[in-house]
């Protein structure tokens, strides 16, 4: 890896948060070296899937202490053109990540994942994607 900051998808934050060997390794070592960034939507996505008021105070606590990317006017006008290229492509994935990769590139940080769709959506954009 190198000394670019990361954005951590979904998928990476569940095996984190459940204790896999490998990503939790990972993960802890990016998150020493200042490297992990955080977006809304991937924070909604963790959230949702808390069990307890509890799990989800501290989730919420270790997410807000990671800096936070914008959803600015770049990042909608991205995904707009982005999901339009998609579609004309054949390729159909969720909306979410599709918006997850234009904050991605709108903040030209590499995603990393778990999740064949990011690997698509690099195929037909600017996408920096960092397969685990």
């Amino acid at each position: 890896m190198t000394s670019e900051r990361y954005l951590l998808d979904t998928t990476i934050w569940v095996r984190y948060f459940t204790g896999e060997a490998s990503i939790e390794e990972s993960v802890r070592a990016l998150i020493l070296q200042d490297k992990v960034l955080a977006c809304g939507i991937i924070i909604l996505e963790v959230l949702r899937e808390a069990r307890t008021a509890d799990e989800y105070n501290r989730l919420y606590r270790d997410f807000k202490a990671l800096p936070m990317l914008s959803l600015d006017t770049f990042v909608w006008e991205e995904s707009y053109k982005l999901g339009f290229r998609l579609r004309k492509a054949g390729v159909v994935v969720p909306l979410a990540d599709i918006l997850i990769s234009a904050m991605a590139i709108r903040h030209g940080c590499p995603l990393m994942h778990l999740d064949k769709h990011f690997t698509l959506i690099g195929q037909h954009s600017k996408l920096k994607e960092y397969q685990v």
